[in-house]
């Protein structure tokens, strides 16, 4: 879910980290069949990472919530385990990020605008744009070490197909899903020999038709110096 892409501005946001075809018949906040937001729905990700990244893996798990009111409207609600919810609306436009509410948060936190998770038509070639931050990125010497709390860019999405076969590591084969990519550049003082560098942050989005977000990666690749990089991969497990 770029979502989730928290990646959660994401995340998004990575994460967050959340579309399509066509509303749902049964609610006006159901969700396209490609991300439908259905009251109970459980679902949890494997994310790795490679060693670069030097975390260790982790299972997210995500419910969908819902119809919750907020300022006088209806929403659909993911809460993400780390702690944090996003209040979705999804429409004929497609599927937009509105608020989100940490678990510390006593009411929701407006967005200053609202982030597109999923932007209609579903087709190739569908484009849109979110603000993002640099989820891997690692200074190796200077504190706070992470750069997500210091630098900020803006993430171009495309659709590029919509009736891709995903094979997933259990071997598990899903087909349609519609492959989501985005792209971004953070311009960093990465050392003294390539001074400053366009370090592309690229992430790639899985939804697959009646079930939603199945996987998700994200990769931050940076030159040998002062910073550190790494990837990660995301899968819906049962």
């Amino acid at each position: 879910m770029n979502a989730m892409k928290t990646l959660y501005l994401g995340a998004a946001s990575l994460l967050g980290v959340l579309g399509m075809l066509g509303l749902s018949a049964c609610s006006p906040n159901a969700g396209p069949v490609w991300f439908p937001l259905r009251a109970g729905d459980v679902t949890r990700y494997e994310v790795r990472y490679n060693e670069e990244a030097a975390r260790d893996n982790e299972v997210w798990t995500l419910r969908t919530r819902g119809p919750v009111n907020w300022q006088g409207k209806s929403y659909m609600q993911r809460h993400h385990s780390q702690g944090v919810a996003y209040f979705l609306q999804a429409d004929e436009q497609g599927v937009r990020r509105v608020a989100h509410q940490t678990d510390m948060d006593r009411e929701p936190q407006p967005d200053e605008s609202p982030m597109w998770v999923l932007k209609a038509p579903y087709t190739v070639g569908t484009e849109w744009t979110t603000p993002t931050v640099p989820y891997l990125l690692m200074r190796k010497n200077e504190h706070p070490r992470e750069l997500k709390h210091t630098h900020k860019t803006t993430m171009t999405w495309r659709i590029v197909s919509d009736t891709e076969q995903l094979k997933l590591a259990s071997g598990e084969v899903l087909s349609p899903c519609l492959h989501v990519k985005g792209e971004a550049f953070l311009n960093l003082y990465t050392d003294p020999v390539n001074g400053f560098t366009d370090v592309p942050l690229t992430s790639h989005e899985w939804y697959c038709q009646g079930q939603g977000l199945v996987k998700f990666t994200r990769e931050e690749k940076v030159p040998a110096g002062f910073m550190t990089g790494g990837t990660l991969t995301a899968e819906r497990v049962r």
